[in-house]
């Protein structure tokens, strides 16, 4: 039985400005997905996570008419197409660092394969998606196993996993009823490999091995890590669509369901994950995993000039778990200095909230918890009962956003994902602010720790009304 938290989004009326006081947003013209279609996916179609080879004819049309930024966009795909996917792998993988291993890297591995797939939409050139295809073979008959003594993999196969299944789902015609060598198994721990589906081989891989390592992570971190492993979760939940038959195994802290893991069907472990990240945006998660944890509610990582805070995204647009890394958790404002683990958070929550946008699901996108809750009462990482306060217009990732660019007047870094958050917020903002966004926009915006290449599947030109994403049902059961 899953935790039943009271979660506060809706349609505002108003919110806070940045000085603190009462405003009206500015005027805004909605998308509203629920007014869409939703496309009844028939054998060999992908379902499109950032996008869908047929968004992708579109941009390559727009691309050879030299529009812009179209053109630089699709060069630097092809650029990262062309590159070879000639890195090693383990039977049974580790990560000595958040770089390694480098097949997974999104700077690497994750970010070539992922150009290959889209490559091929953009060129209707078979041998990219051919590259494809060998490249998950290789992986899913290659790795038997990701370690689970080293932390780290929960963080880096967060990072990279989504890129392997939106590349797996980009080729989906092109190797519809294919067989492939690959496990038999969805258990992680039993290597059994044989011969089926590719499609159906990669799933197994992507559930006994990502799945399985970052779910930890997904539930007992309320830091960017905990962001990257949700959106991870939520990838592969997703992609399990036609497979309901499969239970995820989703690990757990020994003080979550009194240490039993769970097993989900991908409805379950979808749904699952999509409530991971509306509770870590508004207060309701517990970071596990840190001894320096803003949910201990004490210690250094708290100013004492300060009422303690603990994880969400504050009414400030503060992330506490990664402003400690460099300030305090309970800060009113960033200190003007580059913020990136705050903005690698942001990444990989605004990932997660597109996957739900192309589910017919804005909540991530427009979520706000509008009523403060005081006194909340929750169970902190060492099992003792705490209460602190939470404030009004928390969980906001518009907010969050424009903590960094206009409250502190920080450098954003992290423009792919930014392109995918600009795209959404210019037509259905909230606050004032959004118009400065486009400034922090380096053009093509590359691949790193989140969106890759958002330039290319967000970026639209001087002129153009940005239209919202085709519609694909979420997994049910």
């Amino acid at each position: 039985m899953l935790p039943r938290f009271v979660i506060l989004f809706g349609s505002l009326i108003c919110l806070l400005c940045m000085n603190g006081t009462v405003a009206h947003p500015i005027e805004s013209v909605s998308t509203d997905v629920s007014t869409l279609p939703v496309v009844v996916l028939q054998p060999g179609e992908s379902r499109g996570y950032l996008t869908t080879p047929q968004e992708l004819r579109t941009i390559a049309q727009k691309a050879a008419q030299n529009i812009e930024p179209y053109r630089s966009a699709v060069d630097e795909v092809l650029a990262w197409a062309a590159r070879d996917w000639d890195f090693s792998l383990d039977e049974h993988e580790g990560c000595d660092s958040s770089e390694n291993p480098a097949w997974i890297d999104r700077n690497r591995g994750a970010g070539i394969v992922y150009a290959k797939a889209l490559a091929y939409h953009l060129t209707n050139n078979a041998a990219y998606a051919e590259e494809t295809v060998e490249i998950l073979q290789r992986v899913m008959t290659s790795v038997m196993t990701i370690g689970l003594r080293q932390p780290q993999c929960q963080l880096n196969f967060g990072w990279g996993t989504p890129e392997f299944v939106a590349a797996a789902d980009l080729i989906e015609a092109y190797w519809l009823d294919r067989e492939c060598t690959g496990p038999l198994s969805t258990i992680y721990g039993d290597d059994q490999m044989g011969a089926g589906i590719c499609k159906r081989l990669f799933q197994n891989w992507l559930v006994k091995n990502p799945y399985y390592v970052t779910s930890y992570a997904a539930i007992s971190s309320q830091s960017n890590w905990g962001a990257a492993a949700t959106n991870a979760t939520a990838y592969v939940a997703d992609y399990l669509w036609d497979r309901p038959e499969v239970r995820l195994i989703h690990r757990v802290p020994q003080l979550v369901n009194e240490g039993a893991n769970f097993a989900f069907s991908p409805a379950e472990a979808y749904r699952f994950a999509r409530q991971l990240a509306l509770d870590r945006l508004n207060g309701y998660g517990v970071e596990y995993t840190s001894n320096s944890s803003c949910d201990y509610l004490a210690g250094e990582q708290q100013s004492g000039e300060l009422p303690a805070v603990k994880s969400q995204i504050t009414e400030n647009g503060i992330i506490p778990e990664d402003a400690r890394r460099e300030q305090f958790c309970n800060i009113a404002v960033y200190n003007g200095e580059y913020q990136n683990y705050p903005q690698i958070h942001l990444n990989n929550t605004i990932q997660q909230c597109e996957l739900l946008y192309r589910r017919g699901d804005r909540s991530c996108y427009d979520n706000v918890a509008v009523q403060a809750i005081s006194d909340y009462t929750f169970v902190g990482p060492d099992g003792l009962t705490r209460t602190t306060d939470l404030h009004a217009f928390r969980g906001s990732i518009e907010r969050a956003i424009n903590a960094i660019i206009i409250d502190a007047e920080t450098e954003w870094r992290h423009d792919a994902a930014l392109e995918v958050a600009y795209r959404y917020y210019l037509l259905n903002h909230r606050l004032e602010g959004v118009e400065r966004w486009f400034a922090e926009l380096t053009r093509p915006s590359g691949c790193s720790q989140g969106v890759c290449f958002g330039t290319l599947t967000h970026g639209f030109a001087v002129g153009e009304f940005p239209t919202p994403p085709p519609i694909t049902a979420p997994p049910s059961d």
